[in-house]
């Protein structure tokens, strides 16, 4: 991988990361940490109906923030702290589902339809970090599964919110 997508790859997810803490207006969500890194996103994407839009990041220190765009039950900024049996498994699951060998797209050898929407992955673990963009089209289970997992750890029965 060249170094220019690298870096046009970061600027754009600490540009979304910042906009999502801007508009998170607690001290609450303030992990007490400057350097806190994502180590986990998830991303829903638009579709030609009503497919929720939404976003999902995960940092070390187990700080979890979802913001609702479109089709959600709120798009106000939401949070929870993730503990560390919940990480832990968070990252097993990951490697269970060798996501470091998945490709980076699905489906890899052909256009999905266009009105699907799309699901983006983002994992760091130590010094490895990759994204996957899903289009729902002959995607493998291990991916749909972990998609489900990330969801299950930002269900609205743990969420408080930002501004609270």
């Amino acid at each position: 991988m060249s170094s220019q997508p690298v870096i046009f790859f970061r600027f754009c997810l600490s540009l979304v990361v910042t906009i999502l803490l801007g508009s998170c207006k607690s001290s609450n969500v303030n992990t007490g940490k400057t350097n806190d890194t994502i180590i986990c996103s998830l991303q829903r994407t638009p579709c030609f109906g009503r497919c929720p839009v939404y976003e999902i990041k995960i940092f070390e220190s187990g700080l979890l923030l979802y913001k609702g765009q479109r089709n959600v039950d709120d798009t106000l900024c939401h949070f929870r702290q993730i503990n560390g049996k919940e990480l832990k498994k968070l990252k097993d699951t990951f490697a269970k589902a060798e996501f470091f060998a998945l490709n980076s797209t699905y489906p890899f050898d052909e256009r999905a339809p266009v009105d699907l929407p799309s699901c983006i992955i983002f994992f760091k673990n130590n010094n490895q970090e990759k994204t996957v963009v899903d289009h729902h089209w002959k995607t493998p289970e291990k991916l749909s599964f972990l998609e489900r997992k990330i969801d299950s750890l930002a269900s609205p029965k743990f969420l408080q919110f930002c501004d609270k």
